[in-house]
């Protein structure tokens, strides 16, 4: 299955790149974001669903291992941890994963495995390969 992972790969091409999550780590393109996002970088990152931190590059992968389920379950984990979900009722959890995996599930076909994508806001776009 097409998943966001994590990548240190071309981490540093841009000034303001950071990355707190671990190498692989699935990510999501759904964050919170805080009233000045251009100044903190929170725009721009991409959550780890099991550090519950970030980072400015996001790699299409493909695992055989995971499935719509596991991801799904990934997902969910990661918003109970961060309390996201105390206040939703069940419909409303289940709302906001899927909504999740929407996103991921776009930006996935939107690009071929391999590639390095970067977000600002709600929009994900490939970064381009250093030369």
């Amino acid at each position: 299955m097409k998943v966001l992972v994590a990548t240190h790969e071309s981490q540093g091409a841009h000034p303001d790149d950071y990355c707190a999550t671990l190498e692989g780590e699935l990510v999501t393109t759904l964050g919170s974001e805080c009233c000045s996002p251009d100044m903190c970088g929170c725009g721009r990152g991409f959550p780890g669903l099991a550090s519950s931190m970030a980072t400015t590059t996001a790699m299409v992968a493909d695992l055989p291992h995971m499935n719509p389920d596991t991801l799904a379950g990934a997902v969910r984990d990661s918003l109970e941890r961060g309390g996201w979900l105390g206040y939703l009722d069940p419909a409303e959890q289940d709302e906001l994963v899927a909504d999740h995996l929407i996103e991921i599930r776009e930006v996935c076909s939107a690009f071929p495995i391999g590639t390095i994508v970067c977000r600002s806001g709600s929009r994900v776009f490939p970064r381009p390969r250093a030369a």
